[in-house]
C-alpha cells in the first residue's frame, strides 16, 4: 500500500525538522579556491533524457575535461541525499574535480526525488542514464571499455543496483563501480534506534512498502550470490563515523564471496557525506577515487 498524502507529508516534516545541523554546516563552511578552480578545467553542458512511459525526464550534467584525449575514461556519478535531496553545487564541483583528475568525462545524474517519484523512478532513470552514456562514447571520444559508475550514500545504492541489473541484462559492461558510504541497506533504519531521519528517507523511497525495502533493487545487502555474479571491480569508500560502515563491509564480503574483486578504503575519522560535502579527509577520498578510475583497466 502506498503512502497517503498525509503520511508523505509527515515523513517530509521529519526530514525538514532533522536537517538543522546540515544547513548550519553548509552555511558556515569555506570552499577552498583551489577546489573552485576545477570548474575552470572542464566544459559543462546539460542534457535531458526522456524515458518511454516515465512520469518525468531525467536531467544529466556532463563535465568534460578541457585536456581530455581520445579514448578517455567516462564516469557516471549518482549524488547523495536520501533519494530526496536534489543535485546541487557541491555535486558540480565534485564532478569537475573527478573529470579534471581523470582527464575525461563525468556524467552526473539528477534523478527524480522520492517526495514525488518513489522507487522505481530513480532506479529506472539511473540505469537509462548509464546506457545513454555508453551510447555517447563515440561522439565524445570516450572509451566504452573504460566506463565506470559511482555514487555517494543514496547514489552509491543506485550505482550498486545499476551494476547488478547490467550484469543480468548484458546491456553494457562497466569497468568499475565506486560505492562511497553507500546506502546498501535501507531497511535497517526501521529496526535501529535513533534513525528517525533515515527511516523517513527509506519510507519515502519505498512509498511506505516495508517489504520492498528488503529487496536487492532497494537494499543491495539483500542480494543473493546469483544477483552478485559478474560485478565489476568495486571500490568501497568507508567513513568510520557513518552508520553504513558495517553494512558496506558486509556487502563487500558478499561481493567477494560471489567471485568479484573488491578494494575497501577506510577513513576512520570521517562522517557520512564527507567526500562531497568537504568534511574531514574529503580531499584524500577524492584523490583515492581519481586514482582508482585512472588505474582501472579497460574491460574486455
Amino acid at each position: 500500500m502506498s503512502l497517503t498524502e498525509q503520511q508523505r507529508q509527515e515523513q517530509l516534516d521529519v526530514i525538514r525538522r532533522t536537517g538543522g545541523n546540515r544547513e548550519v554546516m553548509l552555511s558556515q563552511r569555506v570552499i577552498p579556491d583551489s577546489y573552485v578552480a576545477y570548474s575552470k578545467l572542464v566544459e559543462r553542458e546539460e542534457q535531458t533524457l526522456t524515458l518511454p512511459g516515465a512520469a518525468v525526464p531525467v536531467r544529466l550534467i556532463v563535465s568534460k575535461a578541457l585536456d581530455r584525449k581520445p579514448g578517455c575514461s567516462l564516469h557516471v556519478n549518482f549524488h547523495g541525499g536520501g533519494f530526496i535531496l536534489p543535485q546541487n553545487g557541491d555535486d558540480d564541483l565534485y564532478c569537475a574535480r573527478i573529470a579534471a583528475g581523470i582527464h575525461g568525462i563525468v556524467v552526473d545524474v539528477d534523478y527524480a526525488t522520492s517526495d514525488k517519484h518513489p522507487f522505481p523512478a530513480a532506479y529506472d532513470q539511473s540505469y537509462a542514464a548509464v546506457r545513454w552514456a555508453f551510447e555517447q562514447c563515440a561522439k565524445w571520444g570516450g572509451d566504452p571499455r573504460r566506463v565506470s559508475t559511482g555514487g555517494h550514500s543514496a547514489g552509491g545504492n543506485l550505482a550498486a543496483v545499476v551494476s547488478m541489473k547490467a550484469a543480468r541484462t548484458g546491456d553494457f559492461k562497466l569497468c568499475m563501480q565506486i560505492l562511497d558510504y553507500a546506502a546498501t541497506d535501507n531497511y535497517m533504519s526501521l529496526v535501529a534506534e535513533g534513525q528517525e531521519r533515515s527511516k523517513a528517507f527509506s519510507l519515502l523511497y519505498a512509498d511506505g512498502d516495508v517489504e520492498r525495502l528488503k529487496t536487492p533493487a532497494v537494499s543491495p545487502i539483500f542480494a543473493s550470490p546469483d544477483d552478485l555474479k559478474d560485478q565489476p571491480f568495486t571500490l568501497i569508500v568507508e567513513a568510520g563515523k557513518c552508520p553504513f560502515q558495517d553494512v558496506n563491509r558486509r556487502y563487500g564480503e558478499k561481493l567477494v564471496q560471489a567471485g568479484n574483486q573488491v578494494k575497501r578504503v577506510g577513513f576512520p575519522e570521517s562522517r557520512h557525506g564527507f567526500s562531497v560535502r568537504m568534511l574531514d579527509q574529503w580531499q584524500e577520498a577524492q584523490q583515492t577515487i581519481v586514482d582508482a578510475i585512472n588505474a582501472c583497466p579497460p574491460v574486455e
